[in-house]
């Protein structure tokens, strides 16, 4: 279908005026007839013209014509981006036709490359594109999971599946070490803090990904992460169009972890309750998971009567699976209508919508929901100006705290993972869903563990946005090759993110009552542009084009926090936030940044075949030092269309043969106000009693602060043969960023640690592959497949004060808190640092003391075996590799275990149409790369009482035997018992430690989308007054090809601002989302 289908008569209806020019002759006939296009759609608007005349009219509502000619006249039928057509009347009176798709059409489509356009075969720079409807056909929330896997060299990541969850998108990899990496988002002209969030999908009329610094540069200091131009749909000529979209679906997780059963379980806490709780804990473990406690019984023949009765207790009993109740008891329904008018006139144009989404979520208690309102017109005012605006407003809500609201062990995921699936033998396991607290820990003054249904329930958090946008631009021709536009726009961005912890959650507990935190942020934001085209006539051989423009920006964030404690059990919660007894002193943080831009950019065009584009741009920033407010940033690039060349044109293989190559300077200026000033802090310190004002330095001034800067080099190729039917793009990339901004040691006579400072430097290379292909184009059946292909390489070549950097990752800042994470100079961002897991420590690796009266002394190293300095090791300890080869393993023997970035990512779409009928199915693929799974390094760690695990510790080494006994003291017994098993036992997991047993490969081949739709024939729908009527199901994350043992290999939980890619702490697993909808014009 294409994009000027709705073209209105009224822009062509002076052809139809001006062909009443009578042909008088006696061999005169009327032809009559109906256009359609090789979908089989009828063209509104399409010309039909006698061959070497004026003669002519255009075809109405229904693709109909008629026309008076000379009977040997010849029509000529044309349509835009559809062949045109000639045929021969021969005295006919009725003549049909159809418009088959032109082969160069693709190469005159327009392409947005910041503050103008060009035709696709005058690109010289890196650019890929996505049509709107490429992204409207996979009915999701949030348009950047439909443009997953579309673009090379675009990298989206979903840090985990719960409804409205953080998405990070890289253009080529980025280029900062400490500083956002995002992309800069332009909306029809205006940048976009808040991304592709403030549109809806169906919005969405193309995007344009800038790769390359030939095509970022004029963008200057917010380029260098690459840029995406979004266009929105306008109104079309022609009558008002009512359309209707909507689709309904349901959710199911689309994978559990595996946990232990009833009787796995109570088997592990039979194996606690005998190594570590004495006489106390072995009484409370019979009373609860066996038969009783008999006084007059040895404490032995107690447990092993309690051992005997496990199987026929516990084998067949279903106890509570806590992933099923939590993500299966609801039935989640995501729903979407749309609703939206456009339409115009030559000189009106009009679309206005709204959209409402409704996303519950797998997991109860959580959801996203979004209003979304947009306006656009576009005023043709005379001949010489035009004007446009466009108002949007976007109000959405996030509820609910999802898996990850708290680190460590109070991960909620944690809970929904750990809790007891059984309350005792002869109990109903039933009532563990009814009590807030497990009995079992009432009296636990250090438990953190509540009934993740009572979490669910007591913590409750509303997050909401509301974002305003409004633009103008106005348009003058001057001359008739002199254009002014002038732009205006304006954003405000209010966010509540307010938390209550009601009486019966675990924090609520910890802290003395209830409680409520609110978190509120503004932000208003502003630009102003003015930008001169001239675009001189030369002649047939030279083409001009000449911009020059300026820019102002503007932008002022706010921000507070309060804290309300002390609630009273009975209470309102955030509704009423006067029944809280004591606030905490609130924080609040204001701060500013301006930028006044000036650039210019000269396209050239010799000879059609010759491309040539340079631009330059200053930009003067509030947020750099004195001595660095301006930075420039030129760049240039040539294309040369071989194709146009004889000697290429000889060679009958091209049809489109274009080489491409860039050199630009962009720079990233996407950080934190204020850092080059020094910055007083507030605190309170006592004087006589009272707790008075002080202030002191946070920060150094550093006048020479300024942008990060990235130089970059391209060479790209476009291919084209068979007519267009196949399209190969390839690119080859080097982006050498410098002055990244990291902290840099001061002597300690200065007063401050360190200071932020312009020093690192990276290098990302990479290569990129986008092919399209058309592989079957007939009248009735239709099948194209587009693929794509990038890789990229980075490297630190220069860190601040040394050649390494250690970094913590903090995913659990109570159990483990060690570096995870190392950068270093000439390896990759993104490199997980531990030890080389070496299996476990077996008996025979040790000498046995059967006198000795310590547990741990029993058991002795041989000599030549490694051990691990500060810690006394057993057989079932976790055994590292001695990398040094001291014998002992300690920080010296860590080293990198996995690497976050892939060795190469991309995606696969399918498009298929049989009349009627339309099947697409997306697959999205990456290979290499790892994930630090935290989660198995925390629920393997089989220690802590009460608690359950994952069911790799199913394979642990243990000390109890088939009968019960403990056999620690019987090496042999020992030895044959773990013989198979590869796990650490219950005390080699004690103590946390980052190995290379918690890596794990991210590779994947996701099936993301497959939809089936159907649209009757206009023939049957416009009798009772419908346009277009298509009905589609579809179905969102069908499945997942994976080694990776946890929810989801794509994962990022605990970022760290970039630092610590790829963890997977307590994240919110995806689903699988099917769909049904329709889409109806009226």
């Amino acid at each position: 279908m294409y994009k000027f289908k709705k073209i209105s008569f009224l822009l062509l209806l002076f052809i139809g005026l001006s062909s009443t020019l009578s042909y008088a002759q006696a061999q005169n006939v009327t032809v009559t007839g109906k256009l359609k296009d090789n979908f089989d759609e009828e063209l509104i608007g399409a010309t039909v013209v006698q061959k070497g005349t004026t003669n002519g009219t255009i075809t109405d509502i229904d693709g109909n014509y008629k026309i008076t000619v000379p009977a040997n006249a010849t029509l000529e039928f044309s349509y835009i981006g559809l062949e045109t057509l000639a045929v021969k009347v021969n005295g006919k009176t009725v003549i049909d036709a159809q418009l088959k798709q032109s082969s160069e059409f693709q190469l005159d489509e327009v392409v947005a490359i910041g503050y103008g356009t060009v035709k696709r075969s005058e690109l010289t720079s890196a650019v890929s594109s996505v049509k709107g409807d490429d992204i409207a056909n996979i009915p999701v929330t949030d348009a950047l999971q439909a443009l997953n896997g579309k673009v090379a060299g675009l990298q989206i990541t979903q840090a985990q599946g719960s409804p409205g969850a953080d998405v990070k998108v890289r253009v080529r990899g980025g280029i900062s070490i400490t500083q956002s990496n995002d992309p800069l988002y332009i909306v029809d002209g205006f940048p976009s803090p808040d991304g592709l969030r403030v549109l809806d999908p169906t919005d969405i009329e193309s995007i344009d990904v800038l790769k390359d610094a030939s095509a970022t540069a004029i963008y200057g200091a917010a380029g260098a992460n690459g840029v995406i131009l979004i266009t929105t749909k306008s109104g079309k000529e022609g009558k008002a169009n009512i359309n209707f979209d909507s689709y309904v679906g349901f959710k199911k997780i689309s994978k559990r972890l595996g946990v232990l059963k009833p009787l796995d379980f109570v088997k592990l806490e039979y194996e606690r309750a005998m190594l570590d709780g004495g006489i106390d804990e072995a009484r409370k473990f019979t009373q609860r998971y066996g038969l009783g406690w008999d006084e007059e019984t040895p404490l032995l023949a107690n447990m092993q009567n309690t051992w005997n009765d496990m199987p026929d207790a516990y084998g067949n009993r279903a106890g509570i699976n806590w992933q099923d109740e939590i993500f299966d008891g609801q039935t989640p329904v995501t729903q979407n209508y749309k609703f939206s008018v456009n339409g115009g006139n030559k000189d009106t144009k009009y679309n206005v919508s709204f959209a409402h989404t409704d996303d519950d979520g797998v997991m109860k208690g959580s959801g996203y929901e979004k209003n979304n309102i947009r306006m656009r017109l576009d005023q043709k005012l005379n001949e010489k100006l035009r004007f446009s605006a466009n108002v949007g407003y976007v109000w959405d809500k996030t509820t609910g705290l999802g898996s990850l609201n708290e680190g460590g062990r109070f991960s909620r995921m944690q809970h929904i993972i750990q809790y007891r699936p059984v309350i005792s033998r002869d109990g109903n396991d039933q009532d563990l869903l009814n009590m807030d607290v497990d009995p079992i820990l009432d009296n636990d003054s250090g438990n953190v563990m509540v009934n993740p249904n009572t979490s669910i329930t007591e913590e409750k958090r509303k997050r909401t946005s509301r974002i305003l946008n409004i633009n103008a631009s106005i348009t003058y021709n001057i001359l008739p090759n002199l254009t002014y536009r002038g732009m205006v726009g304006m954003g405000r961005n209010d966010n509540d993110n307010d938390v209550f912890f009601g009486p019966r959650s675990s924090q609520a507990q910890r802290s003395g009552g209830p409680y409520a935190e609110l978190r509120k942020a503004s932000r208003d934001n502003w630009t102003y542009s003015n930008t001169l085209t001239y675009k001189p006539k030369i002649n047939r051989n030279h083409k001009l084009d000449i911009m020059v423009g300026q820019e102002e920006t503007y932008r002022r964030d706010k921000s507070m926090n309060l804290g309300i404690r002390n609630f009273g059990e009975d209470n309102f919660g955030l509704n009423d936030l006067s029944l809280g007894k004591f606030a905490d002193v609130p924080t609040n943080d204001v701060s500013d940044s301006r930028q006044l831009s000036f650039f210019s950019r000269v396209n050239y065009n010799l000879l059609a075949k010759y491309l040539f584009t340079v631009t330059v741009r200053t930009d003067g920033s509030s947020k750099f030092g004195g001595d660095s407010k301006w930075g420039v940033f030129p760049s240039g690039s040539f294309a040369w269309r071989a194709s146009d060349e004889d000697f290429i044109k000889n060679l009958n293989i091209f049809s489109d043969l274009k080489l491409r190559v860039g050199f630009g300077t962009a720079g990233n200026n996407n950080i934190q106000n204020y850092l080059s000033l020094m910055r007083m802090g507030s605190s309170y310190m006592p004087e006589n009693g009272i707790q008075e004002n002080s202030y002191y330095e946070q920060q150094l001034a550093n006048s020479k602060l300024k942008w990060e800067t990235d130089v970059s080099t391209n060479i790209g190729l476009d291919m084209g043969f068979f007519s267009q039917r196949l399209q190969v793009t390839l690119d080859f990339y080097r982006n050498e960023a410098s002055d990244l901004l990291l902290n840099k040691n001061l002597p300690l006579i200065s007063g401050f640690p360190s200071m932020i400072a312009n020093i690192g430097k990276t290098r990302n290379v990479g290569f990129e592959m986008a092919v399209t292909s058309y592989n079957i184009d007939n009248d009735n059946f239709k099948w194209s497949t587009t693929f794509n292909f990038a890789t990229n390489k980075n490297k630190v070549i220069k860190l601040a004060d040394a050649s390494t950097m250690p970094v913590r990752s903090n995913w659990s800042s109570n159990e483990w808190n060690g570096y995870d994470y190392m950068i270093r100079e000439g390896e990759p961002i993104g490199q997980m640092w531990g030890y080389v897991n070496d299996g476990i420590y077996k008996v025979e690796d040790f000498d046995f003391n059967p006198n000795a009266g310590k547990e741990e002394d029993v058991y002795t190293l041989k000599e030549g075996i490694v051990s691990v300095s500060g810690e006394k090791v057993r057989p079932g300890y976790w055994k590292y590799r001695d990398l040094n080869g001291d014998g002992v393993i300690d920080s010296k023997d860590e080293k990198v275990i996995g690497k976050a970035q892939p060795k190469f990512y991309g995606g696969i779409t399918n498009n298929f149409s049989y009349k009627g009928f339309d099947l697409s199915f997306v697959l999205n693929y990456s290979v290499g790369g790892d994930v630090y799974n935290a989660n198995k390094m925390f629920y393997t760690m089989t220690k802590n009482r009460y608690k359950n695990a994952l069911t790799d510790v199913l394979g642990r080494f243990t000390y109890i035997d088939q009968n019960g006994e403990n056999v620690y003291r019987n090496p042999d017994a020992l030895a044959q018992l773990n013989s198979n098993n590869n796990y650490a036992s219950l005390h080699g997991t004690q103590n946390l430690q980052f190995s290379s047993k918690f890596v794990e490969s991210a590779s994947y081949l996701r099936l993301s989308n497959i939809t089936f739709g159907y649209t009757v024939p206009r023939t049957l729908v416009r009798k009772i007054g419908i346009q277009s009527l298509r009905f589609y199901a579809s179905m969102n994350n069908l499945f997942t090809i994976t080694g990776y043992s946890g929810f989801d290999p794509e994962v990022d939980t605990r970022s760290n601002g970039g630092l610590s890619p790829g963890i997977d702490w307590g994240a919110y697993p995806r689903a699988t989302t099917t769909l049904f909808g329709l889409n109806l014009t009226l």
